[in-house]
């Protein structure tokens, strides 16, 4: 959930959640979707990093890379053009690439194969209501201040700290997937 919750919250700076709350950076629906697609691809062909460091350096390597990835979104100017907002959106999605599936490697891994269906839901479930935090509290505060771009930048430096925290607390996990 440490994760889904910075990572899915980072979708409210995207878009606006009203017409009459518009930030510059606001995209329409396909615009939004090609912002995503660099971080599709490199799910792909980040993921085999897992097989030969083990499941904790690229967990922990890649919830600093998106800390710095979102530290980066806070720079960007007010009307930065929408393919520097893609280009700064790339270590984020680099670091979902490379945290996620040693995570859901770990905990598939750790379990016996008779719980894996609950392991995989529980581990679904969480990664869901994680997400939907992250839009629900960072959105509110987005909307909560007198500038949505100042909004953003409270909400995106607080998702890359609990990522720095959760990165840290992740030195306490095993160095190798079994």
């Amino acid at each position: 959930m440490s994760v889904s919750t910075p990572a899915l919250g980072r979708v409210e700076g995207t878009t606006a959640p009203a017409p009459e709350r518009r930030h510059p950076r606001a995209a329409l629906a396909a615009a939004t979707g090609l912002l995503f697609l660099p971080t599709t691809g490199l799910v792909a062909a980040l993921n085999p990093a897992t097989a030969r460091f083990g499941a904790r350096v690229p967990i922990i390597g890649g919830q600093l890379v998106m800390a710095a990835g979102l530290a980066g979104l806070c720079l960007a100017p007010a009307h930065a053009p929408t393919l520097l907002i893609a280009a700064l959106m790339i270590p984020v999605g680099v670091g979902g690439s490379f945290t996620v599936p040693p995570i859901t490697a770990l905990l598939m891994d750790s379990v016996p194969a008779d719980r894996a269906g609950t392991a995989s839901g529980i581990l679904n479930t969480s990664r869901q209501v994680g997400g939907s935090l992250g839009v629900a509290a960072f959105g509110a505060v987005a909307v909560a201040q007198a500038s949505f771009l100042h909004g953003l930048h409270i909400s995106y430096l607080t998702a890359a700290v609990l990522l720095a925290i959760t990165a840290a607390a992740s030195m306490t996990l095993p160095r190798v997937v079994r």
